[in-house]
C-alpha cells in the first residue's frame, strides 16, 4: 500500500477487512467517508474531552448528560453528544484518521467535532484506535432539526503526512494551473501567492452583486437538514457590494463569503482550508476546510476553477475587510494512488462542483 491520503477504494477496503465497522460503501467519497448519526444523543452541560482511559460513556454519566429524542429540534446554543453509527479498528501501528465538518454543515454554522475514547483532542483517531466515535453538535445560528442516519461529518484516513511544502507547492503549480479567475482565465504562477509554511493563499471577493450573507440568529426558525427547500431570507441576510469596498465583520456573527480566485484539485490530491495566520486577523475563515480530488478540476481538467465558499467567524474584535484581502490557506496533501471516484464526475453526486460566489448550503432553494 502507498504511502498518502486513503482514495475511495482504500476505504472500501478498510470496511471490508473490518477496520471500519458500521459503515455502508455507499458513503464512500473519493477520499473520505461519510460517518453517520445513531439513535444515540445526550444533551450536555458543556463540551467535555475524555482523559487518557476514559469513554465518551464515562463522560457522560459524571458530566450529567440528559437523553435526548433525536425526533425533538437541537436547540440554539445547545451541546449535544451524538454516537456515530461507525466505529473502528483500526492496525495498531499503521493508520490515522482526521475529521472534518461536511461543507453543507459548515455552511449552517452548525460546528461539530469529532471525539473518540480516551483521546484528549478533536478530530483527530491515532493509529490502533479501536472503539466508537461520537460527535459533539452545537447549533450556533438556528435550531435544528437531524435524524439518525444523517451525515454531519466526514473522516479522512492517511498512513503517512505527506501535505506539500513550500518548494512542492511550487512544483506542482508547473504540472497543473491550481487557480483561476473568476472568467476560467488561468492565474499565472508568479501571481500566486506561496506561503512559506506549505500552501496557497486566497483573497476574499467584495466586488460582486451579493458579497456574502450574514446569518440572522433567528431562535424561531428550524433548519430541518433531511430538506432542501428552506428560504434562505429566514435564516440569512444578502450582503451587497458595499460603496466603500470593505464590509465590517461583527464580532461573534456568521458570514458565508467567497474567494476571488477559482480553485483545482487534481484527482492525485485533496486540499486542506487551514487556520490561517491570526496575525492576518482574529476570526475563522471555514468550518468545513476540505476539499475533494477533482473539486474545481474533474477528471481530466475539463472544470477551470470553482470558487471557494467560506464560513467566517470573528470571535475576537469587530473586523474589516477589504475586497482582496487575503483570507485562507489551500494545503495540497498527495493522495496514496489515483482515486476511483473523482468529484463531480460519474455517479457521484456534487453540490458545489459548479457553485459560483457565495453560494449556500444545499438545505436552501435558490436565493
Amino acid at each position: 500500500m502507498a504511502l498518502g491520503a486513503f482514495p475511495s477504494q482504500y476505504i472500501r477496503r478498510l470496511i471490508e477487512e473490518g477496520a471500519v465497522i458500521g459503515a455502508s460503501q455507499t458513503n464512500i467519497q473519493p477520499s473520505s467517508l461519510d460517518l453517520t448519526l445513531s439513535e444515540e444523543a445526550w444533551r450536555m452541560p458543556g463540551i467535555f474531552l475524555p482523559r487518557p482511559g476514559e469513554t465518551i460513556h464515562d463522560i457522560i454519566k459524571t458530566g450529567g448528560g440528559e437523553p435526548w429524542d433525536l425526533s425533538k429540534p437541537l436547540p440554539l446554543r445547545g451541546i449535544f453528544f451524538v454516537r456515530l453509527r461507525e466505529s473502528l479498528k483500526l492496525p495498531s501501528t499503521v493508520i490515522f484518521a482526521y475529521a472534518n465538518n461536511k461543507s453543507s454543515t459548515g455552511r449552517i454554522n452548525l460546528q461539530t467535532r469529532l471525539i473518540c475514547d480516551g483521546v484528549s483532542q478533536f478530530d483527530k483517531v491515532p493509529r490502533g484506535y479501536a472503539g466508537e466515535l461520537w460527535l459533539v453538535i452545537s447549533p450556533r445560528s438556528f435550531n435544528i432539526q437531524m435524524h439518525p442516519g444523517a451525515a454531519l461529518n466526514q473522516l479522512r484516513f492517511f498512513n503517512s503526512d505527506t501535505r506539500l511544502n513550500y518548494t512542492d507547492h511550487l512544483a506542482l503549480y508547473e504540472y497543473f494551473n491550481l487557480l483561476w479567475n473568476p472568467d476560467h482565465t488561468p492565474i499565472s504562477r508568479d501571481e500566486v501567492h506561496f506561503d512559506l509554511h506549505g500552501g496557497i493563499t486566497m483573497s476574499v471577493n467584495l466586488d460582486q452583486d451579493v458579497i456574502g450573507y450574514s446569518a440572522t440568529q433567528n431562535p424561531n426558525v428550524t433548519l430541518d437538514i433531511s430538506r432542501s427547500d428552506h428560504d434562505p431570507h429566514d435564516f440569512f441576510r444578502p450582503l451587497h457590494r458595499p460603496e466603500n469596498g470593505r464590509l465590517m465583520l461583527l464580532r461573534d456573527e456568521f458570514y458565508i463569503l467567497s474567494t476571488i480566485e477559482q480553485i483545482a484539485v487534481p484527482p492525485e490530491f485533496s486540499v486542506e482550508m487551514v487556520a490561517y495566520d491570526p496575525s492576518k486577523g482574529e476570526f475563522r475563515s471555514h468550518y468545513a476546510g476540505f476539499f475533494d480530488p477533482g473539486f474545481g478540476f474533474g477528471e481530466k481538467g475539463e472544470v477551470k476553477g470553482t470558487t471557494a465558499v467560506l464560513e467566517v467567524y470573528p470571535h475576537d474584535n469587530d473586523f474589516f475587510l477589504r475586497h482582496g484581502q487575503p483570507i485562507c490557506k489551500m494545503v495540497y496533501e498527495r493522495l496514496a494512488t489515483f482515486p476511483e471516484l473523482v468529484y463531480g464526475t460519474g455517479n457521484l453526486k456534487s453540490n458545489y462542483q459548479k457553485q459560483s460566489g457565495p453560494r449556500l448550503s444545499k438545505y436552501f432553494k435558490s436565493a
